[in-house]
C-alpha cells in the first residue's frame, strides 16, 4: 500500500511539475541588447525596464507567446521601415501601434518627469543611443 502511494505521489509530482517547468518566462540577459538600425544602434536594457510586464513588447503572435527577438525572421525584421510591424516603427513611433512602442512609453514618462526629456526622447545624448 505505502508503496503504491508513493508511486502515486510520484507520478503527480512529476505530471504537475513538467509543464509548471515548461511555462516560465525566459531568463532576463543581464547585459544590454544592442538593436543595430541602419544608421544608429539602439541600446535596451532590460534592468531598467524590470518594472514592465514583458508580454508589453513581447507580444503574442498567432495567439501564442512569443519570446523571440525582435528581428526574429517575419517579425520586425525590417529595420528601414516606417510602417509597423518594421523594428524602426516598433522603436521610433510615438503613437502605439498594435502594441506598445518604446517611444509611446518614453514620451509618456517624460510627461510625468520632463527633466528627463532629453535622456529619454532624443537622439544624440539619449540613454537608448549608443552613439
Amino acid at each position: 500500500m505505502r508503496t503504491c502511494c508513493l508511486c502515486l505521489s510520484l507520478l503527480a509530482l512529476m505530471l504537475f511539475a513538467a509543464p509548471a517547468t515548461s511555462w516560465s518566462a525566459p531568463a532576463v540577459p543581464d547585459g544590454p541588447l544592442e538593436f543595430k538600425g541602419a544608421k544608429k544602434s539602439v541600446i535596451f536594457n532590460h534592468k531598467t525596464h524590470a518594472d514592465y510586464e514583458c508580454k508589453i513588447c513581447h507580444h503574442e503572435v498567432n495567439g501564442k507567446e512569443d519570446y523571440g527577438k525582435c528581428a526574429n525572421s517575419g517579425c520586425h525584421d525590417d529595420l528601414t521601415g516606417k510602417k509597423s510591424p518594421a523594428l524602426y516603427a516598433v522603436v521610433h513611433s510615438r503613437k502605439a501601434l498594435a502594441h506598445q512602442t518604446c517611444m509611446s512609453c518614453h514620451v509618456a514618462i517624460v510627461k510625468e518627469q520632463p527633466e528627463r526629456k532629453k535622456e529619454l526622447t532624443g537622439c544624440k545624448g539619449s540613454a537608448c543611443h549608443a552613439s
